[in-house]
């Protein structure tokens, strides 16, 4: 028997392989540059400063933050039943959980490091105008990486666990969640948006969040991330259970 760090090595491995091949990393990487681009036409047109950055900002957090790491990890377990190796991968004499754990890390590597270069460059673009205003801006620069990487993390850890739930659409099931819960929730009464993480996410990154005119409430950054670390858990373990207790039936 494989142990569970061994065999999620493994399945990282050739899950990383399968990407390269495909069409889905090269996707994600036209979206991600998206933003630099348009960063970079607002610049031209006269717009910099702090102020450009948290525009473009509100792209990542309500759209590509959720929406690439959902691309490439919802479909876990829906490729290898639509591949049919799922009776093979299953045979292994592995845990069924280092299949999820393996795609997760495959996944969230490259998708947070491509985010973080992503931002990186809004920020430098945002910033060249007035080079001066760069070690002022530092701190806010580290904020929103450290969001957007856990906004990643959190985001895999919630495909990984709708895929495995739902495996003949998966990403239809992950699409459905972004839309009602987190663009849903994120413009509904102040309290309801709690119960979104992408509201979270732009509570780290210190970007303006909406206040009901009957009611102010201003969250702690510690406590933000502390909820969404534990919905991400929660989600991660949920994923790897259900992979471990349940039986597919090819198409």
């Amino acid at each position: 028997m494989i142990g569970l760090g061994a065999a999620s090595g493994i399945y990282a491995g050739l899950t990383w392989k399968r990407l390269k091949r495909g069409r889905l990393l090269w996707v994600c990487a036209v979206l991600l540059a998206l933003p630099v681009v348009g960063a970079g036409g607002l610049v031209a047109a006269g717009h910099w400063g702090r102020g450009l950055f948290d525009e473009v900002l509100e792209l990542y957090f309500r759209f590509l933050v959720p929406f690439v790491p959902a691309l490439l990890a919802s479909p876990v377990i829906a490729e290898e039943i639509e591949n049919k190796t799922y009776t093979f991968v299953f045979a292994r004499p592995a845990p069924r959980s280092a299949l999820v754990l393996g795609k997760f890390v495959a996944v969230v590597l490259p998708a947070a490091a491509a985010t973080v270069i992503s931002i990186a460059l809004v920020w430098l673009l945002a910033m060249i105008r007035f080079p001066g205003d760069m070690g002022d801006n530092l701190g806010h620069l580290a904020q929103a990486e450290a969001a957007a990487v856990l906004g990643t993390f959190a985001f895999a850890a919630l495909a990984s666990a709708l895929g495995s739930l739902f495996t003949r659409h998966p990403f239809a099931a992950v699409v459905g969640y972004l839309l009602l819960i987190e663009a849903g929730l994120g413009s509904a009464p102040i309290v309801l948006n709690l119960l979104s993480m992408s509201w979270h996410l732009r509570n780290l990154a210190e970007l303006p969040l909406a206040e009901v005119s009957f009611m102010a409430l201003h969250v702690p950054a510690w406590i933000s991330a502390t909820i969404v670390l534990a919905v991400s858990g929660a989600c991660l373990g949920g994923a790897a259970m259900a992979v471990s207790g349940s039986e597919y039936n090819g198409r």
